[in-house]
């Protein structure tokens, strides 16, 4: 439990600043950021369910759901590139891992390499979602 607050707590501040104005210097698809682009699943009783999906929308990102109805929402957030700055603060990684995230103040989306772990939380598919509960395992479709 003191290991989720820790996430929660460092994942709470950064999320926030990380929606204020992290800049990805450039509008180009090309952008490490736009592998992000795509729908992610959640394992929920041992099943994959489609749970977001990321698309770029003109400067930015746009996030989609299917938390409450089985179609996708309208677009919920607008989410910028993740910083190292911020990558920092969301998970208190201070050594020089490699890493692709897009944020917005709510939900922060990471690829990281697979089997990367910090604070007790291990990602074999090297994607996670992270919120205000902390980091979740992800699994790009």
């Amino acid at each position: 439990m003191n290991t989720a607050l820790k996430w929660m707590a460092a994942g709470a501040a950064a999320l926030l600043l990380a929606g204020c104005g992290a800049d990805s210097g450039s509008s180009s698809s090309s952008a490490p950021e736009a592998e992000l682009v795509g729908t992610y699943a959640v394992k929920q009783n041992g099943a994959l369910k489609e749970l977001i999906r990321i698309e770029k929308q003109g400067d930015g990102y746009v996030m989609r759901d299917k938390v409450r109805t089985a179609e996708w929402s309208e677009p919920k957030m607008t989410m910028k590139p993740v910083t190292r700055e911020h990558w920092t603060r969301i998970t208190t990684d201070k050594e020089n891992t490699a890493f692709v995230g897009v944020a917005s103040e709510q939900l922060g989306i990471f690829k990281v390499p697979a089997g990367w772990q910090k604070n007790g939380f291990k990602t074999s598919t090297g994607y996670f979602l992270f919120y205000s509960r902390g980091p979740v395992e992800a699994y790009k479709l």
